[in-house]
């Protein structure tokens, strides 16, 4: 009886020294396996318009031959967008057993901030896209009473402290139109007054949205009121005061 408990306890001590051995050796072949096998031959890229697959791959910093699970998505992501402005969001996918995917999403100009002789384009989160002259404007809305505190591609356009509020409205005001889908009839936004910010709609109804608070429903009034009116109306609406709405025809 002495013997085989002293057998068993050595089977026992023997399991408990071979298991860790064995589960390092698993993790050593599976390691090993997918450094070996799974590189990258294939990069593909998805959403892009302006820039090209491969300034896309090049800016990525993705390699033919990387490990294909090894790749930092996060830095690669972050080099794209700091290359390439109108790149709003990358999301990089892995296709077993070679291909990296890189998935883009593009910004879209909407409106263009004056800044000395020279104007921003903005999308409609108020990201810089980048420098143009007043010729390259054309088809955005134009800003007026914001100034910029030196603007950077790519990152939300800033501004000093004596602009904070007029850059909160722009924004509400810009994020409301491109929700609505009216940034193209939108133009000549001015946010001088806080409490009486102005535009063109459809190049024929100025446009008094008082502050820029609750723009999203000041602008779902806008049309409704609009849409009531007789094709080619021309004239003024406010919507100034929330549920009252003037209209006043040329």
């Amino acid at each position: 009886m002495a013997n085989t408990g002293r057998r068993t306890g050595k089977r026992r001590r023997g399991a408990a020294v071979y298991a860790p051995v064995a589960v390092l050796l698993t993790l050593f072949i599976i390691i090993f396996g997918v450094s070996v096998f799974f590189r990258v031959e294939n990069i593909e890229v998805t959403g892009t318009g302006r820039y090209t697959a491969d300034e896309v791959i090049a800016a990525s910093g993705i390699e033919r031959g990387d490990n294909l699970f090894f790749i930092d998505s996060d830095a690669a992501a972050r080099r794209i967008r700091g290359a390439m402005p109108y790149v709003s969001m990358v999301r990089i996918a892995r296709r077993a057993p070679d291909t990296a995917v890189i998935e883009i999403t593009e910004s879209r100009a909407v409106a263009a901030v004056a800044d000395g002789g020279s104007y921003w384009k903005i999308d409609a989160a108020g990201r810089v896209l980048e420098r143009t002259d007043f010729g390259g404007t054309a088809g955005l809305i134009r800003v007026s009473g914001f100034s910029p505190s030196s603007p950077k591609e790519g990152a939300v356009i800033e501004a000093d402290e004596s602009y904070e509020t007029q850059k909160g409205f722009l924004l509400d005001v810009l994020s409301a139109a491109d929700v609505k889908g009216i940034t193209e009839d939108v133009s000549n936004l001015d946010v001088t007054n806080i409490s009486a910010i102005t535009f063109i709609y459809k190049g024929s109804v100025s446009v008094n949205l008082g502050g820029g608070d609750n723009a999203l429903f000041k602008l779902d009034k806008l049309i409704s009121v609009l849409e009531e009116q007789e094709s080619g109306f021309r004239g003024r609406v406010d919507v100034s005061k929330d549920g009252k709405i003037s209209v006043i025809p040329e």
